[in-house]
């Protein structure tokens, strides 16, 4: 089996030395070439096939990402993970990387040990180089689901189960979207396109570390015609919002009266996540039976989702939409939906944000 071609981007040879034996102890990747700056990087990509950057968020050149732009400009299926110092990140600059379509961060432990930093990322490199290794099989040997002519319906998909009903939904009362791996860039190309009119509460559960998700709503929220934010304990969910669930914690809904309020939990990972959209999906097939709710499934590795889209669509007027497998940085979430049968809708991440307001906005027709 070809191993993929890893190029680490590093200006620090202590943490270079620790990802190129975190590399070497995986199975499915080898160091092709090491660089110390953007512009080593830049030619060392001229000079052999690459399938990955392990890039520091140092080596940019004037703090403007502008490595990362060149390489997803001129070699956009090259996978570029950022790495940076535990002790030292920035937030901000990571994610706009993020945003620009850094497949995920690693984060060093500068007061750690060579051993326990090299035994820490290497489970993470292990995730995400399979991750890429069954991405690339997928796209080589499997062809993508089809479409009856003239119609969005997925054709030849897996049917549904037969205690779920397939629905086409002209309305909402509420949106619920997971993302993982890849989803900062696609909740913003979502965010910056969605209809500014639209007055149903949007929840988010996107799988990031809590030092992360206040930068990220904050990132949206300047490039969403809605109010973006963080949830907080407590805090009224309000139409018109779209709110995110913070990393480290699961965001579940409660009831009082007619109003509808987030309640955070510091209860264990659940898919080995935290925040979990299962957690969340859940609680709203609890809170809002009945109602109709609109699923959207986005890039991510996992299955994270896919209990919870089956309660929605139990309890609940649930329509799911996924994003297609060739916009998908991982198919892991969505694909899971597909499988299971539990997708009513797949398009491609450049169509999602006019199938949303078409929906949210009660001007949908029978697809």
């Amino acid at each position: 089996m070809k191993k993929l071609n890893v190029l680490i981007a590093q200006e620090s040879l202590t943490y270079r030395k620790i990802l190129q034996e975190a590399v070497a102890a995986n199975d499915f990747a080898q160091v092709g070439f090491t660089a110390s700056t953007g512009q080593i990087t830049l030619e060392r990509l001229k000079q052999s096939p690459i399938d990955v950057v392990l890039l520091s968020m140092h080596i940019p050149e004037e703090g403007k990402l502008a490595t990362l732009f060149t390489i997803k400009k001129e070699y956009p299926n090259i996978h570029v993970i950022m790495v940076g110092d535990a002790d030292k990140v920035n937030t901000a600059a990571t994610i706009r990387a993020l945003q620009m379509g850094a497949l995920d961060v690693i984060l060093i432990q500068p007061e750690t040990s060579l051993i326990n930093n090299v035994t820490k990322n290497k489970g993470k490199l292990q995730g995400l180089f399979t991750q890429i290794m069954t991405n690339n099989y997928t796209a080589a040997s499997t062809p993508l689901p089809r479409k009856a002519a003239g119609s969005n319906s997925v054709h030849n998909a897996p049917p549904l189960r037969q205690e779920i009903k397939k629905t086409v939904m002209m309305e909402a009362d509420l949106i619920v979207i997971a993302a993982s791996t890849g989803g900062p860039a696609a909740l913003k190309y979502i965010l910056q396109n969605i209809s500014g009119k639209i007055n149903i509460p949007i929840l988010i559960v996107q799988h990031m570390p809590a030092e992360f998700t206040g930068k990220l709503a904050q990132s949206l929220n300047k490039k969403s015609p809605l109010i973006v934010r963080e949830s907080v304990d407590g805090s009224l969910i309000e139409p018109g919002q779209a709110i995110l669930a913070p990393g480290g914690v699961h965001l579940t809904i409660a009831k009082n009266k007619c109003k509808y309020y987030a309640k955070l939990e510091d209860s264990p990972p659940v898919n080995g996540v935290k925040p979990s959209a299962d957690v969340l999906f859940n609680s709203l097939a609890h809170i809002y039976p009945g109602k109709k709710v609109l699923a959207v499934i986005l890039t991510g590795m996992g299955s994270d989702g896919l209990a919870g889209v089956r309660k929605l669509k139990e309890a609940c007027d649930c329509f799911c939409l996924v994003q297609s497998e060739q916009t998908c940085v991982v198919y892991g979430m969505p694909g899971s939906i597909v499988r299971a049968g539990l997708a009513d809708e797949i398009q491609d991440l450049h169509l999602l944000p006019e199938f949303i307001n078409k929906i949210a906005l009660g001007r949908c027709s029978k697809w």
